[in-house]
């Protein structure tokens, strides 16, 4: 299955689970299943499309599996309890909230299915005290990701300045991390945090809450975005407030959308964390695994955006 076809097939299924490889049903190899969170976030439609290379190379039956808001964790739960009905080998996850989805993920490992965590953290306190044992992360180091867009934004800002944040939700290991190295990005350095607040990775509520922070700070000389999504919200807000390309803005993940915004000059940087790797070598590693060849972590290379290094198609 091409990307394209792919994603008609994953807007189709939104908040649904389906079969999105069928040429081996009724063989011996293990179904294996791709939870992750929603569409609207083309980071996750990236994702699935690396899943599905790695399926159909391998040819493994794939259940994919996404939820409408990125919030909605009651829906992701649910998921995960129709893959176990399902009764799939192994199931990839990328949690909508790294503590809320392990008692699911216990009754899943229950019935024999591995449990395979992508791009978001499981919360390993959580999982050690229910006795979830995770096989697999893949993923990146979202601390180094927020420390390198916070590093590239002290730069274009001269090492001074007033800058902002929006925040993935809060509690979630992602958005904690990034958080985290953002923070790091300053220390030492003469630019201040002015304001931090979430927007849930989402864009309308990064529209909502930038404008805010931008009417109590108008002096704001950057921002830092832990997701793409809210840098589109926050950039909005700039246009609107007629200082679009006045405030240095980074942020995280090299959407499409993102990459339009650096050709643009009001988006000044991104983080790639190549979501396509993390869905082909989850599936690769969780068929491995299921063989008894385990691998515990396997981290994807980060890799830092600008206007200068977009391809040559995109600028």
């Amino acid at each position: 299955m091409n990307g394209r076809k792919l994603l008609a097939t994953l807007v189709v299924g939104c908040s649904l689970f389906f079969a999105c490889s069928t040429k081996n049903q009724g063989t011996e190899k293990p179904t294996l299943a791709l939870i992750m969170k929603t569409l609207s976030n083309p980071f996750f439609i990236k994702m699935g499309q690396g899943a599905q290379r790695a399926a159909d190379s391998l040819s493994v039956p794939l259940l994919i599996g996404t939820v409408a808001q990125e919030i909605d964790i009651n829906q992701q739960i649910s998921l995960v309890e129709d893959m176990i009905v399902q009764g799939v080998k192994a199931i990839l996850i990328a949690p909508v909230d790294s503590k809320a989805i392990v008692p699911v993920l216990v009754k899943a490992q229950a019935q024999g299915i591995l449990i395979i965590n992508l791009d978001n953290r499981i919360d390993a306190d959580a999982a050690a005290a229910s006795g979830l044992r995770i096989a697999s992360y893949v993923g990146v180091d979202n601390e180094e990701g927020g420390r390198m867009s916070g590093a590239y934004l002290v730069q274009l800002l001269g090492g001074k300045g007033r800058v902002a944040m929006l925040e993935g939700i809060r509690g979630v290991d992602n958005a904690e991390a990034r958080k985290r190295g953002f923070l790091k990005s300053l220390q030492g350095t003469g630019v201040e945090l002015a304001a931090s607040q979430s927007a849930n990775w989402l864009q309308d509520q990064a529209l909502d809450v930038f404008s805010n922070m931008l009417q109590a700070n108008p002096d704001l000389d950057g921002l830092f975005c832990a997701n793409d999504m809210m840098a589109l919200g926050a950039i909005q807000a700039l246009r609107q407030a007629g200082k679009s390309g006045q405030v240095r803005v980074t942020a995280f993940d090299n959407i499409e959308a993102a990459r339009l915004a650096l050709r643009e000059g009001v988006l000044h940087a991104t983080i790639d964390q190549h979501p396509e790797l993390m869905g082909y070598y989850g599936v690769v590693i969780a068929r491995e695994a299921l063989a008894g060849r385990v691998t515990r972590e396997k981290l994807v290379p980060l890799e830092l955006i600008t206007r200068e290094n977009l391809p040559e198609e995109t600028k």
